[in-house]
Formats: structure tokens, sequence, C-alpha cells
């Protein structure tokens, strides 16, 4: 195969679990690393994409002027599956393949969506904190049998929620405009109006994916729909949910707590949410696992691979572009 370069910005491609990285120089790639973080330059990032064949991207906004500056660029491969930061158009335009890694997360959001809901229910964060400081006072906390729990948006993930806490004793509402109760098949879900759940949700997991008709679903007139006292968790994207508007809500009562993996700016420096004692949060961690990062390093090695040498790679999102 020809020498090719690949750009890795994606934070945690070949860290944790090295063999995608090293199947990639194996096969004759170059690497250059420009890890996306906090303390990422930009200008840095620039200059290192400009000689790039392929790019492994995770969350950072790859945007027309990135690819304006990336002239040799064929392939960007999303290390995950979320496309919101890319400008697949922009793209598309340039003759880009665009691809990502779908179903690596399928288990592993979902088990920390629910991690996440029986943390902050049963106060389990604070509990460890008080004790670990010295104190021994139980506190009370929420149980989830026989309450109700809507999930809004029924992909893999908000499916494979309800599967995973079908054995809680939970009624279970969904919501997404795109399936039907046929399509699903679970006999304990039920898909109803957004305006139904809200109305008789005791939880609310949002698994979502971020588009133009979903940003800011979770907004002031949504919260005011809900039940007081409404647990939501929040582990698609920081986006989908008003942050000051559901700041506004936890002090005035109406939500009872927050759990959330994901802001809509992150890392969420000065965000007032941090502050409160109603939240709880991680740091967009949802498909963080060694299982989970080993099958999203395969996946996006091989897409990289497949594009490289002509392959349609499996997980193409901008199928026009090779048609």
């Amino acid at each position: 195969m020809e020498k090719f370069t690949v750009m890795v910005s994606a934070r945690s491609f070949g860290k944790i679990i090295p063999e995608p990285m090293k199947k990639l120089q194996e096969n004759g790639f170059s690497i250059i690393e420009c890890r996306e973080g906090k303390d990422i330059d930009h200008a840095q990032l620039k200059k290192a994409v400009e000689t790039a064949d392929a790019w492994i991207v995770s969350f950072y906004p790859i945007t027309r002027e990135l690819l304006d500056t990336a002239k040799n660029l064929k392939v960007i491969v999303k290390h995950g599956v979320g496309m919101d930061n890319i400008d697949i158009e922009a793209a598309t335009a340039r003759g880009i393949i665009v691809a990502n890694a779908p179903g690596s997360p399928e288990h592993a959001v979902p088990e920390l969506t629910i991690g996440m809901l029986l943390c902050i229910t049963r106060q389990i964060h604070t509990a460890h904190n008080d004790v670990a400081a010295g104190g021994w006072n139980p506190f009370p906390g929420i149980g989830m049998y026989g309450k109700t729990l809507g999930i809004i948006g029924l992909g893999r993930i908000g499916v494979n929620v309800a599967k995973k806490v079908a054995g809680f004793g939970c009624r279970i509402l969904g919501h997404d405009p795109y399936v039907t109760e046929a399509e699903i098949g679970l006999p304990y879900l039920s898909i109803v109006p957004l305006s139904q759940l809200y109305a008789e949700s005791d939880f609310i997991c949002i698994c979502a994916p971020l588009t133009e008709e979903t940003e800011h679903t979770l907004n002031k007139k949504a919260f005011q729909q809900m039940k007081d006292g409404v647990i939501i968790v929040n582990t698609a994207r920081g986006k989908i949910v008003d942050e000051q508007a559901i700041y506004d809500a936890l002090t005035a009562q109406k939500i009872g707590g927050y759990a959330t993996d994901v802001f809509e700016t992150e890392p969420p420096v000065g965000s007032s949410l941090l502050t409160h004692p109603h939240v709880l949060c991680t740091p967009h961690m949802g498909s963080y696992t060694l299982d989970s990062l080993r099958l999203i390093g395969e996946r996006t090695a091989q897409g990289v691979l497949d594009a490289m040498k002509g392959t349609i790679p499996e997980f193409i999102v901008n199928k026009e572009v090779v048609q």
C-alpha cells in the first residue's frame, strides 16, 4: 500500500487500547498526533492536518475552515458515533469520505445511564463524600420500583436502556418520532407523545442524537410540563438541554436532580451546573469502557484502511461521495 499520513486528534484512539494504532502503523501509515482536549491549540491542529490523508477525530468541531486547510484529506473517521461536530456537507463537497463506529456504545452508554440514575436517586455520591469526610448520615433516596421512566430517543442506546432497566419494576415510556412499537418489539415499552412522557415520568433519560430538531428540546417550556421533582439523566449530547433553563428549574426545585455526562460546552469551565448540589456530572465517558474502546478503535482503524485502499468503509455516512 502507498504510504499515507493519518492525523489523530481523537483523545483516546491508540492510548488505552494501542492495537488499532499499531495496525495502522504496521500497514505503513505515518501517525501525526494533536490530541483534542481543553488545551488544544487550534493553530497547531490546523497546521497538523495540512498534509494528512486521513483524520481520526473525537468531538472537536471539524469545520469548513479546517477542511479547506486539509488539501490531501481523503477520509475522516469519527472515533465514536455522533456526527454533530463534523461538517459532513463540506466534507462531501470536497469528496472526503466520512465514516464512524456505530454500535460500539450500545451497551456501555446504557450502563452508565442506569448507573447515574441509581447514583442520583439514592444519593450514592453524596453519601460517599459524607462518609469519606468523617460523617455517618444515611441519606433518604428515591426508589425506582413502581415509578415511571421516560426515554427520549429509541435508537440502539435508548432501547438498551429500556431492556436493562426492565427488571427494576418500572413502567417504561418512550418517545421517538421515527420508530414504532412494532419495530422495537418490547411489550413493556409504550411509545407516547413527548407531552405525555413529560407529564407522567418520574425519571427521564435522554438518549437522542443532537440535531437541529432536538437542540434544546428540554427547555423552560418542557420543564414546566414535567412532574415536580423529576430526575433527568443525559448521556446523549449537552445541547439537547438548555443548561440555563435546567439550572433555574433545579434552583426552583421543579427538577429534583440532573445527572449528565455531557455539556453544551466541553469541558464545562465556569458552568453554573458544576456548583449545584443536585447535579451529578461525569466527563463525557459514556462509551469509555475497555470493551467499547477496543471495538471503537478496531472499527475506526478499519474505516481508515478501507478508505485508503479504495474500499467503501462499512460505516460510511456520506455514501454519495462514492456513488
